[in-house]
């Protein structure tokens, strides 16, 4: 698959996704609260000590969609048309030995622990997990 072939609708909806999964997880699913705890915060952070919203949410979009672009064109560089199965299975490859892996070391040398990167990974893992197979359903 070329870039120019890449389905930026696909793209883009995956990407969504992703970051409604990253809403959840950290929101609803309560591993904000557990973060904070294992990173030894006793409060949440105050919306003055964050970067401003554009920022915050324009980058962390922008992170997803180049997420979500990167593991099309892995998903289509090794299958014609993939099934669900394959972009599940490529997703979660990706998120687990990429993503997952790149952060430990990092989570290590910042001294924070392997419950933060399991809470932050697992995250990772889901959306990327749910990209692949939203990539996929797009083909």
């Amino acid at each position: 698959m070329h870039l120019s072939s890449l389905n930026v609708l696909g793209v883009v909806i995956s990407a969504v996704v992703g970051f409604v999964v990253n809403f959840g997880w950290f929101g609803p699913l309560k591993m904000y609260d557990r973060w904070n705890k294992a990173l030894g915060r006793t409060e949440p952070l105050k919306p003055e000590d964050m970067p401003p919203p554009a920022q915050l949410f324009g980058l962390t979009f922008l992170s997803v969609v180049v997420e979500a672009a990167t593991i099309a064109l892995v998903l289509f560089a090794i299958y014609d048309s993939p099934s669900i199965g394959q972009g599940l299975c490529i997703g979660a490859t990706l998120g687990i030995g990429i993503a997952a892996m790149a952060s430990l070391g990092h989570r290590m040398f910042s001294a924070q622990g392997l419950k933060v990167w399991a809470i932050e990974i697992g995250a990772d893992i889901v959306v990327a997990s749910v990209i692949g197979v939203v990539i996929a359903a797009f083909g």
